[in-house]
């Protein structure tokens, strides 16, 4: 199992959906800013929940247009801890747009049976590709391409890397790489091709090279030779390393209109890397939070992952209650399991498994993981594609990470400051329990003897200003104590 774990912080959207008043545009994209120079590899940004439903998140084509990220001093020490950085505009260098085919539904599923299978020099690469702190970007595996499948792929600087063997010597083979690379570079992505021998011979020499073309196309989209055939790697010497990476954005979406309203934002500019949706584990719950049966919140789903998929957005999906539920109690590790195989069928790239009332335990968590990872299977993991989202209601949330981290989970969420809850969690004169701090999380992790991105003195500079405009909210609302 890999060493590093991957850290989404959600405070911006789930951290401020269930405050009593509303924060202002300017200080949501201040604590997003903020979080960009933390190292943590994602970020929820927006909701497009109706607002009716959620009036907090109603700015979110606004927000989005705010968002200035910078990488400097992103998990490097360099930001102040008295005085947060200026934010410069944002680069586009870090969004390069291209329009992903629609995805092949046998494609699909030939790409999810093959990532069980890989191994040998393909797999070796993978080993390194997956520890996304080694080359600057995330790459995902057997990602299918319209009717193609991609050995790996980043949809942030838009390449793909295959990784040829003997099977792709003969001339009616190359002729047919030819004509798969050439669809390909047709969306705009770029294609590096390897051989078996090189990922043998000179492993370091390949991520080497890999690393200096995410450079080059995150520089600018022109600067990859893409259609190199067999490009030999460097031998000795090093490359300078790369400027430590932005965060992914992520936005949660209930359904088409949701979803359309997203890409409208995309359409206008916004940057959007990811698509949420999300169910519960929890019938009742399901019910209240979303008016629907869990099937039927399901089968919302499927329009929406198929167009996000067409645009080249990957879809999380979140499974409400996983380990209880504020209307109906301790949920059967077997009914998680069972909404988590309807999701898989239905085609998300992720899932992300929620403690929504703060309820779980080191036990509950094993068991509950136990079951969908015997239901959904353990190559979830190898992807970073499982995530567990808790809440620290009882004060047990840092012990469950120990346990998931025990079972192989390398992928959590946290919320700066602890802040969030769902707002249909909570009960008269109680508000609804906050995440697991992010700075707890990243400080649990590293005591496992695991490694992170995270930058604890930026992370510290967030949290106090997620601290203060909520404070000043609670503040400013009338019969609301801070």
């Amino acid at each position: 199992m890999p060493n590093h774990v991957r850290i989404t912080d959600v405070s911006p959207r789930d951290g401020l959906q269930n405050e009593p008043g509303v924060i202002a545009t300017a200080d949501k994209a201040r604590l997003i800013n903020l979080l960009c120079n933390t190292g943590v590899d994602e970020i929820e940004v927006a909701s497009f929940v109706s607002p009716k439903w959620v009036p907090q998140l109603a700015d979110r084509a606004e927000l989005l247009k705010l968002i200035n990220p910078s990488p400097e001093g992103r998990g490097r020490g360099g930001v102040s801890p008295t005085q947060p950085p200026p934010l410069p505009p944002n680069p586009t260098s870090t969004s390069l747009q291209y329009t992903s085919p629609p995805r092949d539904p046998i494609a699909a599923q030939r790409a999810r049976e093959l990532r069980t299978l890989q191994s040998g020099p393909e797999g070796a690469l993978w080993s390194q590709l997956r520890q996304d702190n080694k080359l600057g970007t995330h790459f995902r595996r057997q990602h299918p391409f319209g009717p193609y499948i991609l050995d790996f792929f980043s949809h942030d600087c838009a390449l793909a890397i295959e990784v040829d063997g003997q099977t792709h010597a003969g001339a009616g083979a190359r002729a047919r790489d030819a004509d798969r690379q050439a669809y390909i570079e047709r969306h705009g992505v770029a294609v590096l091709r390897i051989s078996n021998d090189d990922v043998v011979k000179n492993l370091e020499g390949v991520l080497r090279f890999i690393k200096q073309r995410v450079r080059e196309r995150l520089a600018g989209p022109g600067g990859v030779n893409a259609r190199n055939p067999t490009p030999a790697p460097p031998l000795g010497g090093g490359v300078p390393e790369t400027e430590p990476m932005l965060p992914a954005f992520s936005v949660l979406i209930p359904n088409e209109q949701g979803l359309a309203a997203a890409l409208a934002c995309i359409d206008a500019g916004a940057r959007i890397d990811k698509a949420s949706v999300f169910t519960a584990a929890s019938e009742s719950f399901n019910q209240r939070n979303t008016n629907a049966t869990i099937a039927q919140s399901i089968d919302r789903f499927r329009p929406v992952v198929e167009q996000a998929h067409a645009r080249g957005l990957p879809v999380r999906a979140y499974i409400s209650c996983a380990i209880a539920c504020p209307l109906q109690g301790p949920i059967a590790p077997a009914q998680v399991a069972r909404v988590a195989r309807m999701l898989v069928e239905l085609g998300v790239d992720e899932l992300d498994l929620a403690d929504t009332i703060g309820a779980a335990t080191p036990e509950t968590t094993r068991l509950m993981l136990n079951a969908v990872l015997a239901e959904i299977g353990h190559e979830w993991l190898d992807t970073e594609s499982l995530t567990l989202h808790l809440h620290d209601t009882l004060g047990h949330a840092d012990d469950s990470v120990r346990a998931a981290l025990d079972l192989g989970l390398r992928s959590f969420d946290g919320s700066a400051a602890g802040l969030g809850g769902c707002p249909y969690a909570s009960t008269p004169g109680k508000r609804a329990p906050g995440n697991i701090s992010t700075d707890l999380l990243v400080r649990t992790i590293t005591s496992a003897g695991y490694t992170t991105r995270v930058n604890l003195d930026a992370l510290a500079i967030a949290g106090q200003f997620a601290t203060r405009i909520v404070n000043q909210s609670r503040a400013a609302t009338p019969g609301n104590t801070p």
